[in-house]
Parts: structure tokens; sequence; C-alpha cells
């Protein structure tokens, strides 16, 4: 399972094996096991695997079936959490903002890929 999702987030982000294992500090041909699944590789390395494609150890491992969506930086964290702290009907207005901007963007056709 952790061999295709590492296959998978490697060719979604257009990297070579030889970039991956230089990233890990490994052979391209140890690093090459680890997507075939005959190797397992260490806790360090699933760490470095897991920062360099911005999800968790967790979704690499399997424990979840979907990519878990991570905030890029900080900007977006505190965003969340002032989000967080609305009452429904400030949830409400900051959604209708949202929408209005998405569609706004959607439309012009200058809507960026999110980082998930």
């Amino acid at each position: 399972m952790i061999s295709e999702k590492i296959t998978n987030l490697r060719k979604q982000r257009g990297l070579t094996q030889v970039e991956i294992a230089k990233h890990l500090k490994v052979s391209r041909q140890a690093y090459s096991f680890y997507e075939l699944g005959k190797n397992e590789m260490d806790f360090k390395s699933l760490c470095k695997l897991a920062d360099l494609y911005s999800v968790t150890t967790d979704y690499l491992l399997g424990r979840y079936d979907t990519k878990p969506f991570l905030l890029d930086n900080d900007s977006e964290i505190e965003l969340v959490i002032k989000y967080r702290t609305l009452d429904e009907r400030g949830k409400l207005s900051v959604n209708v903002v949202v929408e209005n901007e998405y569609s706004y963007t959607c439309n012009k056709k200058i809507i960026k890929k999110p980082a998930i």
C-alpha cells in the first residue's frame, strides 16, 4: 500500500526516483525497492516523504483512504483558527464571500490548483 502511494505521489509531482533517492540520501535502487514493496523504509525516510509531499505519515501508511488536506503556511492556519471562532452568522458571511470569489476566479479561468 505504501509503495503505491509513494509511487503515485512522486509521479503526480513529476519527480524521478533519482531525485527522491537524493532527497532521502539513499541509492536509486534502494528507493526503487521501496516503490516495489521489496523493502520497508525507516521512520526518518517516511517522515521526509510525508513532508515533501505535504501529507501525513498516517496517509502514507494507509491509515486513511483519502489524502488529508494540510495547510501550507501560517496565514492559512491563522484564517482557519479565526474561522473556527466565528458564530454561525460569521461563518455564513465568510462562506458567501469565498463562494463569490471562487466563482469569479473560475469564470476568469485564473484558478490555481490547490496543493493537495
